[in-house]
């Protein structure tokens, strides 16, 4: 995990070389998820269950070398409407 500061702090978490849950689990990860900064997850599905509930999941599709497709998946209220903002 990372930690970039700006006008809010920015948690970068990667989760690409855990394979289990309960790796994920151990990493008290709740002080980053639920603080007062963004917290960025990669390869979120391998803990979408400690996720909160309210959050903003964004798949990147691979179409080309350099062309990626972003699939935008909103749970809650907040991230719907600020979906509904982006377009």
């Amino acid at each position: 995990m990372r930690e970039l500061y700006g006008r809010l702090p920015l948690y970068h978490i990667d989760l690409y070389r855990l394979d289990h849950l309960e790796e994920i689990s151990d990493l008290g990860l709740d002080d980053y998820l639920y603080g007062s900064g963004v917290s960025v997850v990669e390869w979120a599905d391998k803990g979408l269950s400690l996720l909160p509930p309210e959050h903003l999941l964004i798949e990147t599709e691979y179409l080309e070398n350099s062309r990626r497709s972003l699939h935008f998946k909103p749970s809650g209220i907040r991230y719907q409407e600020l979906l509904k903002k982006l377009k």
